[in-house]
């Protein structure tokens, strides 16, 4: 038996290879789980160039495109509606490795497995790059030796269906386990209550495009100690990315890293756009959220652009920038001029609500 609700990869925009998951999860027990994500607080983020980087691996990172920048989303909102079960797997687990899973599922439960993906049979990974990764395992195929998974193995940012047989599961739990590694084997499920309380017609305050220019303009350094680097935030990340294109992009030796990050924005602004349109349907001043709506979706129109741009300039092995860097520029300009428009819309808000309240 495995869990009732029909999971569909959540591909709406990336999270990252869990949440989408966890996104797929909910909006199987209800649709109206797929505009949760509007309210998710968002940041710019990249890493700072100058700075010391662990085990010497700044060329690396840059080759990969790791350091540019990213659309980091607050997900906490997703774990109100899910409870989780964590335990390590130990060697002794091991012939039991099957049945805890469809122990798990049998319960209307669903797991995240730590497998390996150099075992998998195909995707990027497969027989040449041992990368651990939390398998999303959602049911069991109809001959009972593979498991049917959501994984982004194929095309990074991209959550698709895949078969992952028990031999896969096996071995690379084994190989872990053999190598000192932990092994997390995770059960989730939804929490009825928490999903019968929400919001399921959804309205959004206009007090929220004020939380979302103050991330936008947030200029500050974080450091994450996990990973001992610091980042730049909100959209000097992105005007430090013009200043610094020559040596983020002119060191790129795979696109699929920068394609994934540059679409994410493109997905974010269209997300915005969904967030406008409601503000503008349930407000008065529909003016503003109408422009809002309409920068928005020239600008994830723009990110495209640019991804493809600067896709075709690495394959064609141009190293003439100026036109990627225009593309850039022009879109740093009009992030600015969204969050100006932001600020508009804030104050004649918080007119309204002051002429309401005397």
């Amino acid at each position: 038996m495995t869990p009732a609700h029909r999971i569909v990869p959540y591909n709406d925009i990336w999270l990252d290879c869990v949440n989408n998951n966890l996104m797929a999860i909910l909006i199987s027990h209800h649709s109206s789980f797929e505009k949760l994500p509007l309210t998710f607080k968002t940041q710019y983020w990249k890493k700072l160039i100058n700075q010391t980087f662990p085990e010497d691996n700044f060329e690396s990172l840059l080759q990969q495109g790791l350091m540019l920048p990213k659309v980091q989303y607050d997900t906490e909102q997703l774990y109100h509606y899910l409870r989780f079960e964590d335990q390590l797997i130990e060697q002794s687990d091991l012939p039991f490795l099957d049945e805890m899973i469809q122990g798990a599922l049998d319960k209307q439960k669903y797991v995240f497995l730590d497998v390996d993906r150099f075992f998998y049979s195909s995707g990027r990974e497969s027989g040449k790059i041992h990368f651990i990764h939390p398998t999303f395992i959602h049911g069991k195929c109809a001959g009972g030796a593979a498991y049917t998974v959501i994984e982004d193995c194929l095309s990074p940012g991209r959550m698709h269906d895949y078969q992952t047989p028990l031999e896969v599961i096996m071995e690379s739990t084994q190989y872990l386990i053999a190598s000192g590694r932990k092994v997390r084997f995770i059960m989730v499920s939804v929490h009825e209550g928490s999903i019968r309380n929400f919001n399921h017609e959804f309205s959004i305050q206009d007090s929220f495009i004020s939380e979302l220019r103050s991330n936008l303009l947030e200029d500050k350094v974080v450091l994450l100690e996990q990973y001992g680097l610091h980042y730049q935030l909100g959209l000097q990340a992105l005007t430090d990315y013009v200043e610094e294109f020559e040596e983020l992009v002119g060191h790129l030796n795979d696109t699929s890293i920068f394609a994934l990050r540059s679409s994410s924005f493109a997905q974010n602004h269209k997300k915005n756009n969904r967030l406008f349109k409601l503000l503008e349907d349930q407000s008065s001043h529909t003016n503003l959220y109408k422009k809002l709506a309409e920068q928005s979706m020239e600008l994830s129109r723009l990110w495209e652009i640019y991804r493809t741009t600067v896709i075709k300039m690495i394959a064609s092995n141009n190293r003439d920038h100026d036109q990627a860097i225009v593309k850039l520029e022009e879109i740093v300009k009009k992030e600015y001029n969204m969050v100006q428009t932001m600020k508009m819309a804030n104050e004649v808000s918080k007119s309204c609500a002051g002429s309401r309240n005397k």
